[in-house]
């Protein structure tokens, strides 16, 4: 098979589609203890930790002997909401908790007893029907119940209509929904009350894209690219925009990066193999394209991948 044949057609083969895998970001630590109303440390007490970032994203930790507890943030680029929980104790929530890059947050709480809580006049403030419907609408995100999670962001809204966290929450349901009237009302309210909420930018983009607004989606597009620099779909973007240009040394670098983090990119693989041929690396060739095949062996891209494997045997 003519060599030049088969690089015209893993050319036009390429497309410009970001992957959607979810992928780690900048990680950060978070720590703290749990203590009873009189100070004394809770062991056993479960702490939930979920975020409407990611639906299906759930850890659950349990305090030591010192009422202790710790993880690592893999994307402290979100907010999380943890739950501390303890039989005869009153639940906690701290809805939408930022730790900042590359830090250690510190997250103490005091969990009371049904007594206590009276005593102290607080019982409100633990339970408020704000945090209930929060909490309502995210399990019912992380359960695919789209319509009961946005009918339960709303009344969050409702209940909180001052709180950037309903409406964080509300918009990332919204946009599960592809409700893109509902994704550009809640994340530019979002917004208006926290500013350097880069979260949003992404979803905003999407949306106002899909209704047609190309100034407010290139707006957006340039605002989550600048908070995302280092995010494995736009360095894919970058990578992308070099080869299609012929500029195969440009985007090798900036494929194999991408692959340092993420492995698993399937599309990285492909590109990067495409790229290898052009460059004259054969045996990496060989490997991308054939760990694109392992990952993705009904993929798009898996006759040319296949074609071109076999024509340099």
């Amino acid at each position: 098979m003519n060599q030049k044949k088969i690089l015209s057609t893993g050319l036009i083969a390429i497309l410009l589609a970001v992957s959607g895998l979810a992928l780690a970001g900048p990680q950060a630590r978070i720590v703290g203890k749990v203590t009873d109303g009189k100070g004394a440390p809770i062991e056993g007490a479960t702490v939930s930790i979920t975020t409407p970032m990611l639906g299906k994203f759930k850890v659950v930790l349990t305090t030591d002997k010192d009422g202790k507890w710790g993880t690592i943030l893999n994307d402290s680029t979100f907010k999380y909401d943890y739950l501390f929980e303890k039989k005869g104790f009153i639940s906690v929530n701290k809805a939408q908790f930022k730790v900042p890059i590359a830090t250690t947050g510190e997250l103490d709480i005091e969990l009371l007893t049904q007594d206590q809580a009276v005593q102290r006049g607080v019982v409100k403030e633990v339970v408020d029907p704000y945090t209930l419907a929060f909490n309502d609408a995210v399990e019912k995100f992380q359960a695919g119940d789209l319509d009961g999670a946005v009918e339960g962001a709303k009344k969050a809204i409702e209940l909180g209509p001052g709180k950037s966290g309903a409406y964080d929450m509300g918009t990332k349901v919204a946009a599960a929904k592809k409700d893109w009237d509902l994704v550009i009302l809640w994340g530019e309210k979002a917004l208006s009350i926290e500013a350097d909420n880069s979260s949003l930018f992404g979803f905003l983009m999407e949306a106002y894209k899909a209704k047609g607004d190309k100034a407010k989606g290139a707006e957006y597009e340039k605002k989550f690219i600048a908070a995302n620099p280092d995010k494995p779909e736009i360095l894919y973007n970058q990578a992308v925009d070099f080869f299609n240009k012929g500029k195969f040394k440009e985007a090798e670098p900036i494929l194999r990066k991408i692959l340092e983090g993420a492995p698993d990119y399937a599309n990285a693989h492909f590109l990067l193999g495409m790229a290898c041929v052009n460059l004259n690396k054969i045996p990496d060739m060989n490997k991308h394209l054939s760990e694109y095949l392992r990952l993705e062996p009904k993929g798009k891209e898996a006759a040319t991948a296949k074609e071109m494997i076999e024509a340099f045997k």
